[in-house]
């Protein structure tokens, strides 16, 4: 079961977690997550997995980071700026809590921009700090 999760249900489940910011919609991935734990049930296999919000989290503070050093499409770039729109109300959930998180990061972030050891860094800040 644990192979059928890792390699079926999950990897769609990570895709785009960025796409649904911080709306109600990351509690039902939060429950499946937990319903798919509950029926592998063994807590030696399923414990080394990080949780979804913490790659929520990681994806979320990449696109800032992209955002902060200009590595970004002029079409997603133009969604910061714009002002508030129904359409865009997972993108406006998505910028406080991650405007909040991006703010209590250390001095972690690299000289130049450097995607692969951003996410490495902040992977690890946020497993040994908020997980």
């Amino acid at each position: 079961m644990l192979t059928l999760y890792k390699g079926f249900i999950r990897p769609c489940m990570e895709c785009s977690l960025h796409v649904w910011g911080y709306s109600t919609h990351t509690a039902l991935s939060d429950r499946m997550e937990s319903k798919a734990f509950r029926l592998i049930n063994s807590p030696p296999l399923t414990d080394f997995l990080q949780p979804l919000s913490h790659h929520r989290n990681v994806a979320s503070l990449s696109i800032f980071n992209r955002y902060f050093h200009a590595n970004i499409s002029i079409v997603l770039a133009n969604c910061f700026l714009l002002p508030l729109n129904p359409n865009l109300s997972n993108l406006f959930s998505f910028i406080p809590f991650t405007s909040k998180l991006w703010n209590s990061l250390p001095s972690i972030f690299p000289s130049s921009y450097d995607l692969t050891s951003f996410k490495k860094e902040v992977s690890r800040h946020l497993s040994l700090n908020f997980d």
